[in-house]
């Protein structure tokens, strides 16, 4: 399994540390956080509050006081159920840690931490449904706020990003088609092709998306509750699209693949109309002939003919293009404000409503004041 995979969507369950020189007073001896003692059918099954205990930190380790925790549905399913990435949660005898990423401020550094000082507002990986989180210096970004938008950029626009500029590689002129368009990554995917001088078809639910899509440069915005995917795509690319920044799976990924292009490429970075929480999961799954949990979980890539599947959506990191895009205004970060989710007892509802495929750009919980 890629290390980076490793980095970016397995929490470490160990507890949060940090050198018992720089023990924060406010914080105490514990801070809380949600754990797992075991693994279950959906997040909120597993999900329980607990006191654990600050510890010392290692020495390349920084503490970081949470203030904002990014929701990743597709993540937290598969990690409360401990299936693909995440198989090992199955065999732990003390249960694991719980949230994949978020943006807080160092409140303390390992004696061999150079670059970062107590106070500095960063962005992590790994735990971050906690009062307090650790994690490997070499790890974080450095940014000018703890704020939600940074959140969102640590996984979601860093994903579209490496899928859209490395791994797609799309260029001027190129039609790009954008499933999910005004979710978490979709939003940013959408820039980055407009960025590259593309033509962008996006789909969505709500008049609501689309206004948000549109005020994004969308091209054409396709809502699927109104209007036939297919149909639609016959008449706005009637040669077939370049690209599909894909992350619904299903009906959706099998209308996509009928409108590819003979020789285009097609990233797949999530399935979410297949995940567990879904009742009409298996007449999805059944709607076309990929392995989207094994193209996606193992990254794969795969030919069909001229066609380029790729599943491999572990980004390297691009830190510097992602925060210079969105410090210039050149990348705008969509937090969803349709609904307001604070403390580490609204994680759960925060989950399931990011996968009721509600929210207009990344869902965040606050978990604290910086």
């Amino acid at each position: 399994m890629p290390t980076l995979l490793l980095t970016l969507f397995i929490s470490c369950i160990r507890a949060s540390v940090l050198p018992k020189s720089a023990q924060p007073t406010a914080a105490g001896s514990t801070y809380r956080a949600l754990v797992a003692g075991s693994v279950g059918e959906q997040f909120r099954d597993v999900a329980k509050i607990a006191e654990v205990a600050l510890k010392e930190l290692a020495e390349d380790e920084v503490l970081v006081k949470v203030v904002y925790a990014g929701v990743n549905g597709g993540c937290e399913t598969f990690r409360a159920r401990g299936e693909f990435a995440f198989a090992s949660n199955r065999e732990s005898d003390s249960g694991f840690a719980l949230g994949a990423e978020g943006v807080g401020v160092v409140a303390a550094i390992g004696s061999a931490v150079e670059g970062f000082a107590e106070g500095d507002a960063v962005c992590f990986v790994g735990s971050g449904f906690a009062e307090y989180t650790t994690a490997k210096a070499r790890t974080l970004w450095r940014v000018p706020e703890p704020t939600a938008e940074m959140a969102a950029l640590r996984i979601s626009g860093l994903t579209a990003c490496a899928m859209m500029e490395v791994t797609g590689q799309v260029k001027a002129g190129e039609t790009v088609l954008v499933t999910a368009a005004a979710g978490g990554a979709g939003h940013f995917a959408v820039q980055f092709a407009k960025l590259a001088g593309c033509t962008v078809v996006g789909t969505c639910s709500s008049e609501e998306k689309a206004r948000a899509l549109c005020a994004l440069g969308c091209d054409h915005i396709i809502n699927y509750k109104t209007r036939d995917v297919g149909e639609a795509l016959a008449r706005l690319a009637p040669g077939g699209v370049d690209v599909v920044f894909e992350g619904v799976g299903g009906r959706m990924l099998q209308t996509a693949l009928a409108h590819l292009k003979e020789d285009g490429r097609l990233l797949q970075v999530g399935y979410i109309s297949e995940y567990p929480h879904n009742p009409e999961r298996a007449a999805e799954t059944a709607a076309h002939d990929l392995e989207t949990s094994s193209l996606f979980w193992k990254a794969e890539t795969i030919q069909r003919g001229k066609q380029t599947i790729y599943g491999n959506a572990w980004p390297k990191d691009f830190a510097a293009r992602v925060l210079d895009l969105h410090a210039s205004g050149q990348l705008a970060a969509l937090v969803d404000e349709k609904r307001t989710f604070a403390g580490l007892e609204s994680v759960a509802d925060a989950i399931e409503y990011m996968l009721s495929g509600e929210a207009v750009g990344k869902v965040v919980v606050r978990i604290g004041d910086p």
